[in-house]
C-alpha cells in the first residue's frame, strides 16, 4: 500500500511542477513589474510544493526498496 501512496507522490510532483512550469517563463514576458511578480508567485510556488513532494515521495521509496 505504500508503494502505491508514494508512486502518487512522485506522479503528484511531476504533474504539479510540469502543470506550471511554463507560467513562470510566460510571466518573464509580461511588462508591469506588479503583474509579473503576481503571475510569477502563482506559479512559482506550486512548482516549489511539486518540487518538495517529489523529492519526498522518491527518496522514501528508494529507502524503502534500498531497505528490501
Amino acid at each position: 500500500m505504500i508503494y502505491i501512496l508514494l508512486t502518487l507522490g512522485i506522479i503528484i510532483g511531476v504533474y504539479a511542477i510540469f502543470n506550471n512550469i511554463g507560467g513562470i517563463f510566460s510571466a518573464l514576458s509580461i511588462k508591469d513589474p506588479t503583474l509579473m511578480s503576481v503571475k510569477l508567485l502563482q506559479s512559482l510556488l506550486p512548482v516549489i510544493a511539486g518540487a518538495v513532494i517529489l523529492y519526498v515521495s522518491a527518496t522514501n521509496l528508494y529507502d524503502i526498496i534500498k531497505k528490501k
